[in-house]
């Protein structure tokens, strides 16, 4: 087991929370409005589904609906003039100040990457926006939001190996890391143990550990930055084309189809299978989506 560490280096955002910016713009422009405002950050962060967001949010108590429709029922459109086709949405000096104070929580909590639960923090901490006010009616307080951050940020993560498995050690490990951020156990920037120390901790060869981990830095899993150590990677926004996609989907279950036909399952068998192996993962997507 570890914990992260606490001395950064420097502070950059993650994907989830870069994506959180796109997706502020996103509802300043479905709502009609000409600036981009700590409401429509907070709109941003209560749709977004990956990075430490849920935990944050669910730690919190926050019902996301209900906070929604009192952030939407605040937003009125000033006079100003609409931005032009094609020009990006500029950011009120309210949401600017929230970016500074985001990274500036990111690094008091110990953090190197500014994720979506620092954005939150910083809504609160800065006190006057809309989004502060709607918070606040929902009895949500710095000291409640900052407990949360820090819980969700402190998650422990550990590997245990199955001596019965038919994978082997390395393999087993690679498998764990790339399942626990998939489903957000792990997320981008957080710090693996280090080889040494998993090494011991499941009474392994240090060289087992470092093949792993050189395999996964290898499928761009991960990256190691010498003494910051061996940190998740962030996750591509478009990791595949489209267009490739289908085919590889299909090289990747096959071999699952075939081991189960093995088995004597029917179709039906494997297909609810599925959908029990995509929860956790791709839980917030609709069917078919």
């Amino acid at each position: 087991m570890f914990r992260r560490g606490r001395q950064p280096e420097a502070v950059n955002f993650t994907s989830g929370c870069r994506r959180a910016l796109v997706e502020a713009r996103e509802e300043a422009e479905r709502l009609g409005n000409s600036f981009v405002g700590t409401e429509h950050m907070l709109l941003a962060i209560l749709k977004a589904t990956d990075d430490n967001a849920p935990r944050v949010i669910a730690k919190m108590g926050l019902a996301r609906s209900r906070v929604r429709r009192d952030v939407e029922a605040r937003i009125v459109e000033p006079a100003s003039k609409p931005a032009k086709d094609g020009a990006e949405l500029p950011y009120t000096p309210r949401l600017k100040k929230v970016l500074e104070l985001s990274m500036k929580e990111a690094a008091e909590l110990g953090q190197t990457w500014c994720s979506v639960g620092h954005l939150l923090l910083a809504l609160i901490s800065e006190q006057k926006g809309i989004a502060a006010q709607v918070l606040r009616t929902h009895g949500v307080t710095y000291a409640a939001a900052r407990a949360a951050v820090s819980a969700a940020d402190e998650t422990e993560f550990s590997i245990r190996i199955d001596d019965g498995s038919d994978r082997s050690i390395y393999e087993q490990i690679i498998a764990k890391v790339r399942e626990a951020i998939a489903t957000g156990e792990l997320m981008s920037g957080e710090r693996l143990p280090a080889v040494r120390e998993l090494a011991d901790d499941l009474d392994i060869a240090p060289g087992t550990v470092a093949r792993a981990y050189s395999e996964l830095e290898r499928l761009g899993v991960v990256i190691t930055e010498g003494a910051r150590g061996t940190r998740v990677a962030e996750r591509p926004v478009r990791p595949l084309r489209v267009s490739a996609r289908p085919e590889t989907l299909v090289g990747l279950l096959r071999p699952v189809a075939v081991a189960a036909f093995h088995l004597g399952a029917s179709a039906i068998e494997v297909r609810h299978a599925l959908e029990d192996a995509m929860q956790d993962i791709f839980a917030d997507e609709p069917p078919g989506a």
